[in-house]
């Protein structure tokens, strides 16, 4: 999971962006931002530090996470960078799911599980390797996709 390249015809791509959290993360970006413009003697390096990991943050929400359902699998992108591979043959199954508000959002990793969510519903994709959750505003497109994938009309 998430080491090799995935080969194969583009099928579809979906966009899961951030929504509401960008409005959040930029409200979250004001008090550095207030803070530096009234220091008089410069800015000082964790307030720095701490308003270059807000603006990453604004722009990987803004942005949000890219899947791309090949005929080898599906790759899971932010940024212009590929965080995860799935290749077919290692999806054993998946449902849409509730993901709670507790869970969190953003990319969340446990043990042998990975999420990419922004919103409170996902797609639980079980693999050979780990549990994968696909956050998106409709997951059921992302399940029409997965069958394309795979090749199954419906998978559970």
């Amino acid at each position: 999971m998430g080491s090799d390249q995935i080969q194969g015809n583009v099928l579809a791509v979906e966009t899961h962006s951030g929504g509401k959290w960008n409005f959040i993360i930029l409200l979250a970006l004001m008090g550095p931002l207030v803070a530096a413009a009234s220091l008089p003697h410069g800015v000082p390096w964790p307030l720095v530090i701490a308003g270059a990991v807000g603006v990453l943050a604004f722009a990987a929400s803004w942005k949000g996470f890219q899947y791309r359902f090949l005929s080898g699998g599906v790759e899971v992108r932010m940024l212009g960078f590929r965080l995860n591979s799935i290749p077919t043959q290692a999806i054993l199954s998946y449902a849409v799911e509730p993901w709670p508000w507790i869970r969190g959002r953003g990319i969340r990793g446990w043990h042998k599980a990975r999420a990419y969510v922004w919103s409170n519903r996902v797609v639980h994709i079980r693999t050979s390797d780990g549990d994968i959750y696909l956050g998106h505003d409709d997951p059921e497109r992302l399940v029409c996709d997965l069958n394309q994938v795979t090749g199954f009309v419906t998978r559970s």
